[in-house]
């Protein structure tokens, strides 16, 4: 009984000795960590490339390029209007096409509709193209 006791003890102090080294370990690790933390954040400081000036930068370069895409929308708007303006000044509503009753072949043969209908390929002769010679029957 006394051997059991023993035993027991024994593979306690070996258990209590292994929770306290795994706990040295990650408590080394955490401290590693947070020793990496501050010397980046103080290499931040004193280069003064915080997260702050990097968010500064990316905000005023977002906004450069939205006002270069409204000033550009802008354009395109002003030009539309320019293209749909008449000499006069007024704005050109719709284009009226007249239509001739005397109309022309030459007419009537640009306004035929195309048709999509299925027009079979002629059939190669693969035996010519393989220098295959075929024999003559007699």
């Amino acid at each position: 009984m006394t051997d059991l006791n023993e035993k027991r003890q024994k593979k306690d102090a070996m258990a209590d000795l292994e929770t306290k080294a795994m706990d040295a370990k990650t408590e080394m690790a955490i401290a590693d960590s947070l020793d990496m933390i501050r010397t980046r954040n103080a290499r931040i400081e004193r280069s003064g490339t915080g997260t702050d000036v990097v968010d500064v930068k990316l905000e005023k370069a977002q906004a450069e390029r939205d006002e270069a895409k409204r000033r550009q929308e802008e354009e395109d708007e002003e030009a539309a209007r320019q293209a749909f303006r008449a000499s006069t000044g007024e704005m050109v509503r719709r284009v009226v096409v007249e239509e001739d009753d005397d109309a022309t072949p030459a007419a009537e043969a640009k306004t035929e509709t195309p048709t999509f209908a299925r027009k079979k390929k002629p059939k190669k002769d693969l035996a010519a193209q393989l220098g295959i010679k075929k024999k003559a029957v007699m």
